[in-house]
Formats: structure tokens, C-alpha cells, sequence
């Protein structure tokens, strides 16, 4: 395994409702999980658990483990943004000819526009502009140059056109970064009490997935999160 950069050139502004997503590890395990028909719009943890072997075998990171927790040896999306905006996403589905018929699926058909697969919304969509993201972490170069190939796209709403990707670039560097910067800067999520009480580092503390899948109860826990890899143009 190397210390590498991994580096996401981006056509268009990144949508990101924190500082610590898209998650790189989250990204190869979902692309690996593609590539072989596995991937679910809305896994259960039990697809989890039966994914997990597969993954396993082939994710191009490290995996190391602190505190006795296992995880991939990747940095939180590290980047600088030029401006940052919010927009919108809506949807509302009205019953006419011009609209198609909901896939009632088992369910009793029943039409409400307040829950539900027909349930309508209008929330905002957080931009942030930036020419490229990149992370640092500990793995095989050619293994994720191969995979994030099929990635065309990061963060929220990319099928609405934010964060294409125009293309990756994987390089090997001197020093591994993943965990800690240049100048000793937490650089990723770790449960906080793996943070010494004595430790003269900076750090927000959140509730947090610190290990892919994000949303799996199992892997979040109380976090120290680095406040200094996403930055404003001043």
C-alpha cells in the first residue's frame, strides 16, 4: 500500500450539506458494489452484512484500525470554494393525464401528497463552487484508479447536474496524510475518545457515521471531526 492524493476535477459545484462528505471510502465501496449488480437504492443492514465480504476483497484502501474499530485509511474531502450558494430541488406529483400512474406496488392505492412515494417537497439544495476535491489516503494507486474511472459524479443531487466529474487524478506522495495533516490538523472523523484529553488539536464534535455505510446505526458514534480540510476563498 502507498500514501496517495486522490484528486476529483469537478465541471460543476459540489453539492454538500457538510464539510466532511462525499466520503472516498463510501465512493469505492458503492462503485464496487455496482460493478457487480449488488448496489441498492435503500440497502438493509442486512445487505450490509452480506456485502461485506465482497467489499472487502475488493477495496483498494487500507484497512487499519484505531481505538480496536476497523476502518479505511482515507481523509475527509479536503477542498477550498470560491462562493457558496443555496438553491432548490422540488418535486410534486398531481394525478392527470399528463402524469404517470404511482407504483402502488402492495400497497393499498391511496394518493397523498404529504407522505409517502407521492410526497411533495421543496427543501434547499446547499452549493458550494470548487475546482477540484481531493483526499489522501493509504492504498493500491492502480486499484483506485481503476475504480473511480466509472465515477462521473460526487455528492448529493448528481442527477441534477452537480458535482460532474471531469476527471481523476491518483498520484503517490511522501507522507500518509489520511489521519493527520502537515502541521499535526486532525484530517478525518474519529471517535473522540481516541482523542487524548491532553491533545492540542482542533476539532468539532459531532454525532457521526466515521465508517461506510454512514447511515448503518452500528457505525456511528460520537466524533471528533477535523475543522480545517474545507475552507472559503477568503
Amino acid at each position: 500500500m502507498a500514501n496517495l492524493k486522490i484528486t476529483a476535477y469537478l465541471l460543476s459545484g459540489l453539492a454538500a450539506f457538510d464539510d466532511w462528505s462525499p466520503d472516498l471510502a463510501g465512493i469505492l465501496e458503492w462503485l464496487i458494489l455496482d460493478a457487480r449488480g449488488l448496489a441498492a437504492s435503500n440497502p438493509t443492514p442486512e445487505d450490509v452484512e452480506k456485502s461485506r465480504p465482497i467489499v472487502t476483497e475488493f477495496m483498494p484502501l487500507e484497512k487499519t484500525v484505531i481505538g480496536g474499530e476497523w476502518y479505511w485509511a482515507t481523509s475527509s474531502p479536503c477542498y477550498t470554494y470560491k462562493a457558496e450558494y443555496a438553491s432548490n430541488f422540488r418535486k410534486r406529483w398531481a394525478p392527470g393525464i399528463d402524469s404517470p400512474s404511482p407504483d402502488w406496488g402492495k400497497r393499498k392505492p391511496r394518493w397523498s401528497g404529504s407522505e409517502g412515494h407521492e410526497k411533495s417537497y421543496d427543501l434547499p439544495n446547499y452549493i458550494r463552487v470548487t475546482d477540484a476535491v481531493t483526499w489522501y489516503a493509504r492504498g493500491d494507486l492502480v486499484g483506485v484508479e481503476t475504480i473511480l474511472a466509472g465515477c462521473t459524479g460526487i455528492g448529493k443531487k448528481r442527477s441534477h447536474g452537480w458535482g460532474q466529474v471531469s476527471r481523476w487524478e491518483v498520484t503517490e506522495v511522501s507522507q500518509d496524510w489520511h489521519l493527520f495533516g502537515p502541521q499535526g490538523e486532525l484530517m478525518r472523523p474519529v471517535p473522540l475518545s481516541e482523542i487524548p484529553k491532553e491533545a492540542q488539536i482542533d476539532f468539532a464534535i459531532r454525532d457521526w457515521g466515521w465508517r461506510p455505510p454512514a447511515w448503518l446505526h452500528s457505525n456511528k458514534t460520537r466524533c471528533a471531526m477535523p475543522t480545517c480540510t474545507v475552507k472559503a476563498n477568503a
